[in-house]
């Protein structure tokens, strides 16, 4: 179903993406709560962070990863819905040819960058804390440092790559608005 037929063709896109990111991003954090009330992770985690603050930096990865999900993929799409409705419906103006490439450029590079960091961040970050946790409560028995080094710096570049990938999302999606703004 559209919103408006033919006219806002972009903008029912991103806001049809919006719609899907907001339902994964959700999916994700019922697992999140799911996990964190049904087992002691929570409680384990609490008592780990207050032993050693360092640790700290590790959960934050997992965190800041669903916060780019829900600020980027769900919010920035919807804002995107936006603007793109702004130069369909209000300019009266059509993304086709070049436009229209950088246009499905900017939706898919953009999104599935995204996705791709946050999901990455977040398997980091539960693979770090899970790491830090002593075999007896299922964990690795490993030092900050050593997760830092062993574990973690393995995804710097696969984040730094799909950070790129998701850059050229929003570089393509800017060259479309200004090649339509200043097009008559």
């Amino acid at each position: 179903m559209t919103i408006v037929q033919n006219e806002a063709k972009w903008t029912n896109r991103f806001l049809i993406v919006s719609v899907i990111q907001g339902a994964i991003a959700t999916f994700l954090t019922i697992l999140l709560a799911l996990f964190i009330i049904s087992t002691s992770y929570a409680e384990h985690l609490v008592s780990k962070l207050l032993d050693d603050p360092s640790i700290g930096f590790i959960e934050i990865t997992a965190l800041a990863g669903l916060g780019v999900y829900f600020l980027i993929g769900v919010l920035g799409n919807g804002v995107l819905a936006f603007i793109y409705h702004y130069f369909e419906s209000l300019l009266k103006k059509n993304f086709h040819n070049l436009s229209g490439v950088l246009a499905s450029s900017h939706l898919i590079l953009t999104n599935i960058g995204v996705f791709s960091v946050s999901i990455i961040m977040i398997y980091a970050g539960y693979l770090g804390d899970t790491a830090v946790f002593s075999q007896d409560i299922a964990g690795f028995g490993m030092s900050p440092d050593e997760v830092s080094q062993n574990m973690l710096n393995h995804f710097i570049v696969p984040i730094g790559i799909m950070l790129l990938v998701s850059s050229l999302g929003a570089i393509c999606g800017g060259i479309v608005f200004i090649i339509e703004f200043i097009k008559k």
